[in-house]
């Protein structure tokens, strides 16, 4: 008995150990082929890409052609569809910093360059901590992150000679969490927000893995997780809170959630909704989504969403 106590107790904090691990340092993933197709071929693309580093965060700087791709003139086209201007091909309006998903890298945020480009937005591409090319072994989920988009925004602007404002912030499940945490700093002067597939709180996103993985141990699974995490990397995930920064927010803010997420569920999206200034807020819920398809359904995300940074400019 005491050699299966034993062999259990091993188990379960191995066990705890690889979820900490999925969580703070998966296993970075490598170019994919339309990674290298966009890179290769960058005006079929409707792009001119620039690489720079800012510190140890390597980025891409993507700006647009005058002549767009396919899927930059099928956004012109609903866009126009709806009633509003859009801009002439090759001229920028504004600047995007696009954060991608845990377990991404900068590269996966270049078919939505290739479409915000499009219609009037340079965007600036991170490589968050923990992934991609970016040499820190951690995710840390906005704890050293929020301060990231300023950064590079303010270092692309001085090297490649454009004005930083007006600036947007756009993030994919992680990185829509710290989309929101960054745009409800004070220092900062962004002009909207958009935020797809993100969550209202890390401890309740650990608590609900922590049910499914480990079942009636749950509770000493996600205090053990916590507690590795904390020394691993130096932070507590219960600090990670973008619904609280979700109320401090000061500017136009969208929240987009697909229904059919199992993993952060839609109701992370309705606390971030509630939370946030009821005259800044939009939602939009995009019908039979996962957390792993939610960009490439049929619903027109792309153009609410760039719809929703057009009127926020004005």
């Amino acid at each position: 008995m005491l050699w299966i106590t034993a062999a259990l107790i091993v188990v379960f904090f191995g066990l705890s150990w690889l979820a900490s691990t999925r969580l703070i340092c998966r296993s970075r993933r490598p170019l994919q082929d339309y990674h290298r197709d966009i890179l290769s071929n960058t005006a079929a693309h409707g792009l001119t890409i620039r690489s720079f580093t800012v510190g140890r965060t390597p980025c891409l700087l993507c700006e647009p052609t005058a002549t767009p791709s396919a899927k930059g003139t099928k956004l012109r086209t609903e866009l126009q569809a709806m009633g509003l201007t859009v801009p002439p091909a090759g001229e920028m309006r504004a600047t995007l910093v696009l954060l991608h998903a845990h377990g991404g890298r900068k590269e996966d945020h270049l078919p939505v360059a290739e479409r915000f480009c499009a219609v009037g937005f340079r965007c600036v591409l991170p490589d968050l901590p923990g992934h991609g090319e970016h040499p820190a072994t951690f995710a840390t989920f906005g704890h050293t992150e929020v301060t990231l988009p300023g950064e590079v925004l303010r270092a692309a602007a001085e090297q490649f000679q454009f004005k930083a404002a007006p600036a947007g912030l756009f993030g994919v499940s992680q990185g829509g969490a710290i989309s929101v945490q960054a745009a409800a700093r004070s220092e900062e002067h962004w002009f909207a927000v958009a935020e797809v597939a993100g969550f209202a709180a890390l401890d309740d996103v650990i608590d609900g893995q922590a049910r499914r993985l480990f079942g009636p141990l749950h509770q000493p699974a996600h205090w053990l997780v916590e507690q590795l995490v904390q020394t691993r990397a130096g932070f507590a995930p219960h600090s990670i809170r973008p619904v609280d920064a979700a109320a401090k927010i000061t500017i136009p803010i969208l929240i987009a959630h697909g229904d059919a997420d199992s993993f952060v569920t839609p109701d992370h999206a309705q606390r971030l909704f509630d939370a946030a200034p009821a005259s800044l807020r939009q939602f939009m819920n995009i019908p039979g989504a996962d957390h792993g398809n939610v960009l490439i359904t049929d619903a027109p995300v792309y153009a609410t969403v760039t719809r929703f940074y057009l009127n926020a400019l004005k």
